[in-house]
């Protein structure tokens, strides 16, 4: 029997669009890397954000840095400002949540979010009153799809792996929750969701 949903976040309840901030960055700033090498120096650092071992601080500055553009040509107001304007809310997503699960399961995040994430996230929706708990990778310092981070976020929201679904966007993901018996959904997009969820309702 389903009592506890684990949703991720980046994907499914927020999309980013990496693709136009990467084209942004190399069409005013004339780099000559294409959006997918920005995307791969982005992810690095992004990677060492989300488990708290560099700062929004330094994360900003090694991202200028590697991509050679002068912090005098973006301050750091303007990139963050920058990278909020891509992130858009799931809305359907968040309507069937309020709508049909919420407070007939318990509800939990596990997430791959630096503190910056968190905070953003926080002053644009007071989206934590949705769930019982978020265990987030800058505060347990390990990232999905570790077994790791796993491991820790069950012990942290206390439930029984039988007892849950988990929904993220990434195959690798999904591969590493369903190691510990937990049903696991791959979201690709809201009507398929709706499907293959239905079961567990």
């Amino acid at each position: 029997m389903t009592k506890a949903i684990i949703f991720d976040i980046g994907g499914v309840l927020r999309f980013y669009d990496n693709h136009t901030l990467n084209n942004w960055l190399k069409d005013t700033f004339n780099l000559d890397k294409d959006a997918e090498n920005i995307y791969e120096i982005w992810r690095t650092w992004n990677n060492l954000r989300n488990i708290d071992a560099i700062n929004e601080h330094e994360f900003y500055e090694k991202i200028l840095k590697e991509l050679k553009i002068n912090i005098n040509d973006l301050s750091e107001k303007d990139f963050y400002q920058k990278v909020a304007f891509v992130v858009t809310e799931n809305n359907q997503m968040w309507d069937f949540l309020k709508n049909n699960l919420y407070g007939k399961f318990k509800l939990y995040i596990f997430s791959n979010f630096s503190k910056r994430d968190i905070k953003d996230f926080r002053e644009a929706t007071d989206f934590e009153k949705y769930f019982d708990k978020c265990i987030y990778s800058c505060e347990i310092k390990v990232r999905k799809p570790d077994l790791d981070f796993f491991q820790k976020g069950l012990e942290l929201i206390g439930e029984k792996t039988e007892d849950c679904i988990f929904i993220d966007d990434k195959l690798k993901n999904i591969e590493a929750s369903s190691k510990f018996g937990i049903k696991s959904i791959l979201y690709t997009n809201f009507e398929n969701f709706k499907e293959e969820i239905k079961p567990y309702l």
